[in-house]
């Protein structure tokens, strides 16, 4: 009989080790799904209504317009206005825009009666044909897919997708992406 080989890990290592592994993997899976990384989306071709929106103007890279928005509720609280729905009108195509030069307005969407106080500016945004998506989970996770179905679904359809892009962020969770779009 051979002699016996001394065991490289104890039991209790390996038992740790496998409930670690298991730990990583089903938490990367949460948080992959809790982004909306195995969410669908769904292309929606609807007419908007039109909107009343309080902004600050932002230049620069779009998935830094947290503190604007941040800027533009704070100016809304001091004035006396319930701002629930924050949003974005995307000006420019990422495509064809340096980063360093993309346009932005940022901001809440309120009722149409509400003063919009100084700084904040204004826009009254028509009803319009759009495409949209809805998406629960993150938003940079959430544009991507938006941003990419709308494309297919124009391309298939024959239609011209059509800027400013216009973001949504529910209070419930929900982000709402829409384009205008034309024959």
């Amino acid at each position: 009989m051979p002699p016996e080989q001394p065991q490289l890990f104890s039991d209790k290592f390996l038992g740790l080790m496998l409930v670690g592994l298991l730990t990583t993997l089903f938490g990367g899976l949460g948080v992959m799904y809790y982004m909306g990384m195995f969410s669908n989306v769904t292309v929606t071709r609807t007419y908007a209504p039109s909107y009343h929106i309080a902004y600050l103007f932002h230049t620069g890279a779009y998935n830094n317009i947290e503190p604007s928005i941040k800027k533009a509720e704070e100016y809304l609280k001091k004035a006396g206005i319930k701002a629930d729905t924050p949003c974005a009108l995307f000006l420019d195509d990422t495509g064809s825009t340096p980063e360093s030069q993309r346009r932005a307005k940022v901001g809440y969407l309120l009722a149409h009666g509400d003063v919009v106080p100084a700084p904040l500016e204004e826009e009254r945004f028509p009803k319009r044909e759009v495409v949209t998506v809805t998406f629960s989970g993150g938003t940079l996770l959430g544009s991507y897919k938006a941003y990419e179905a709308m494309k297919k679904w124009a391309k298939a359809q024959h239609y011209t997708l059509v800027l400013p892009a216009l973001e949504i962020y529910h209070p419930d969770g929900i982000k709402e992406y829409q384009l205008g779009i034309h024959k």
